[in-house]
């Protein structure tokens, strides 16, 4: 005996349980207007994933990780024939349930199924659009190779793989810590000093931790955040070729209740997001938390 504690190895994947019903419906992003239209309406940024797709008449679209299923939905909804996959179980049997609903606009065009993102079940050269909405950061980095490999080989010559992740590891790493919270700091500072706390300039509001706050799902969920770069090299990496590389904020609540909160917004945005200037390049690479990718199996 040595006497050294061996150290535990990491799981090889997040257990699919762990993706429960009260998730999808209480915390993954656009649960509100999915709860409110009955899958019927999305979020802006689904909105943008779909338009990114340019989805047309015909084409045979794939949801990677579909959740909810309301992204099959609007891609039936605009003619294709869409199917959507998940490996946890609550995630599809709410996609299902939601389709099997769904009598007008999209009859025969949609299904979904359990399936592993990395042992695809459909033939090669199947899919004219792939899309991986809010899942390499949920995959360990071995997961996430497989995964890109088998979504080209089940996507067309010329076909094209469509991928949102958040966060940006860059921002989190690297701009909050050194930058953003210390914003914070010195803005409370001066609101405490002038009496001035409000919902806006407050501790919960702007954090002023080492690290990005985030929800408990987040912390036990996210295992794998990526930048442009590293995303880049693996999709390059796995044989796919023309990238398309871009960096889109989800629009935040632009008025409060009142003239003084919004105003405080407003001018918030610009020191501590230096916003409208990180909404374009160079600045939106560090600034920016969302990224998407286009990228195109070769023909």
């Amino acid at each position: 005996m040595s006497g050294r504690t061996s150290k535990k190895s990491p799981p090889e994947r997040i257990a699919p349980d762990e993706y429960t019903e009260e998730y999808y419906l209480t915390s993954c992003e656009g649960f509100e207007l999915f709860t409110e239209s009955g899958g019927r309406r999305v979020s802006p940024r689904l909105t943008r994933a779909l338009d990114l797709a340019a989805i047309e008449p015909g084409h045979q679209v794939l949801d990677i990780a579909c959740g909810r299923g309301e992204v099959v939905l609007q891609a039936a909804l605009r003619g294709a024939h869409a199917v959507g996959i998940d490996y946890s179980g609550a995630a599809a049997k709410l996609a299902g349930r939601l389709l099997e609903g769904e009598a007008t606009g999209s009859s025969g065009r949609t299904a979904v199924a359990r399936m592993d993102a990395t042992q695809l079940g459909f033939p090669s050269a199947t899919f004219d659009t792939v899309l991986m909405l809010d899942f390499v950061e949920h995959v360990y980095p071995h997961e996430l190779e497989q995964a890109v490999g088998e979504a080209l080989r089940v996507l067309k010559p010329g076909g094209q793989l469509i991928i949102h992740t958040s966060p940006n590891r860059v921002f989190e790493q690297v701009v909050y810590p050194r930058y953003v919270r210390h914003v914070h700091r010195a803005v409370l500072a001066l609101a405490q000093r002038l009496r001035i706390r409000d919902r806006l300039l407050n501790p919960l509001m702007l954090p002023t931790g080492p690290e990005p706050p985030h929800s408990e799902y987040e912390r036990q969920l996210h295992v794998n955040e990526q930048t442009s770069d590293s995303l880049c090299r693996l999709l390059v990496g796995r044989g796919f070729g023309t990238l398309r590389v871009s960096f889109w904020e989800p629009p935040t609540q632009s008025f409060y209740d009142s003239l003084r909160e919004t105003i405080e917004l407003q001018v918030l945005d610009v020191i501590r997001f230096l916003r409208p200037f990180s909404r374009y390049w160079p600045l939106n690479r560090f600034f920016s938390n969302h990224i998407w990718i286009t990228a195109r199996r070769p023909t």
